[in-house]
């Protein structure tokens, strides 16, 4: 009557495609995209390597490796202070850390990602400025 039923079906109907079950081929194919990318970081110029951090990073968040996906995005944002599809996917997963903390009521942890958040906005600020 008031459409109360009607925003729960989109919620759920949210998380069911945010949750996609990777296959075994496709995560094959990551780890493939990660280890030829790692070869390739020790061959290429800071920019170029920042972009190879950031495609590492991105292939962990996409396997759901967190921890691994924030080590070579943090090296993507340190080699080339950038805007992109990898400091989004950096700042969701900072986001997501500092909830876990917050709800474990760790607050050391909480404040280290609440200070990394800091950081990418600077790092927003810096790159809206034209600062490199």
């Amino acid at each position: 009557m008031f459409g109360f039923k009607k925003k729960k079906d989109s919620e759920i109907k949210k998380e069911v495609t945010e949750k996609v079950v990777l296959t075994e081929e496709r995560k094959e194919e990551l780890l493939n995209t990660i280890s030829l990318k790692k070869e390739e970081v020790n061959q290429a110029d800071r920019e170029a390597q920042s972009k190879l951090y950031e495609e590492i990073g991105l292939a962990f968040h996409e396997l759901g490796d967190e921890d691994q996906a924030i080590d070579a995005l943090e090296k993507s944002i340190q080699e080339k202070k950038s805007v992109g599809a990898g400091y989004k996917t950096l700042l969701k997963l900072y986001n997501k850390k500092r909830a876990e903390a917050a709800k474990a009521n760790d607050d050391e942890l909480l404040q280290i990602y609440l200070k990394k958040m800091d950081q990418m906005m600077q790092v927003s600020k810096d790159v809206t400025r034209g600062v490199l």
